[in-house]
């Protein structure tokens, strides 16, 4: 186990100073602190190091939408050829196109998992993903020119870019979205259920971290997936709503993605 801080040992101490029955009650999320506490007490693991791994090609582009410059960011898997299937990766709040690659190395997770046998697909990523529109009108038309191919697509998102993810899927569903990925997704136990009422027949991964606050609410879209009839993959992980989870998610997503992206519907 790894040292606890300072600022951990006195935030540890204050709980059971208070007796040992609030300090239970963080730990289930009665009361709030939960996230506060794991990351004070060291709970969260570590940063994973990326793959070793030569990664495929970045590239950044500029689209026009709605008057406005918007950066997109592509990767690829290293030799891939055209046409390629691709994931829209929605970035979390305070994030941005370069993200997933800049933060997370999403690139080396992606020549990884080809590497070791994913079939291969694109990973595009865009700036301000939620502004009206821009997904669907904007973004797929422009990645098609880009050699995509972009009749079904698949979506992966963390935390706001979670409940972005959900929401396009549910709304699009299963004859655009080819397969879904909600990391860590920032939902409420309502919106978990209505979200699992409407991707039928979306093949969805949804996973959480056991000391982040959206668990619950993880929990409660995969039974509701569940009582619809569905098998979505995913659960809850030992981890906090932090970077190191979802770059520690990364392997299992890609795998769980790359299969659903190149089968075709109805298969």
């Amino acid at each position: 186990m790894g040292e606890i801080s300072r600022r951990g040992f006195l935030i540890a101490g204050g709980l059971f100073a208070a007796g040992g029955g609030v300090a239970a009650l963080v730990e289930a999320g009665v009361l709030p602190g939960k996230e506060r506490a794991a990351q004070a007490l060291g709970r969260c693991g570590e940063m994973p190091t990326p793959p070793p791994v030569s990664p495929g090609p970045v590239q950044e582009h500029t689209l026009r939408a709605g008057g406005e410059s918007v950066r997109v960011v592509i990767g690829r898997p290293p030799g891939a050829r055209t046409p390629l299937p691709v994931a829209v990766l929605l970035h979390g709040g305070g994030g941005n196109a370069r993200t997933p690659f800049d933060a997370y190395a999403i690139q080396n997770y992606l020549a990884d998992a080809v590497g070791e046998g994913t079939p291969p697909f694109a990973v595009a990523s865009v700036d301000r993903w939620y502004t009206g529109g821009l997904v669907m009108n904007h973004l797929l038309p422009f990645l098609a020119e880009q050699g995509l191919e972009t009749g079904r697509f698949g979506l992966l998102g963390w935390s706001m870019g979670g409940d972005g993810a959900l929401r396009l899927a549910s709304e699009q569903g299963a004859s655009k979205v080819a397969a879904l990925v909600a990391t860590s997704p920032a939902i409420n136990d309502s919106d978990a259920r209505r979200y699992g009422r409407r991707l039928t027949g979306i093949p969805t991964w949804a996973g959480c971290g056991d000391h982040d606050s959206f668990a619950d609410p993880t929990k409660e879209l995969l039974a509701t997936l569940r009582d619809a009839g569905e098998q979505p993959e995913g659960g809850i992980y030992s981890g906090c709503h932090d970077a190191a989870f979802r770059r520690k998610m990364l392997p299992r997503q890609l795998a769980f993605l790359g299969p659903h992206l190149t089968t075709p519907p109805g298969s």
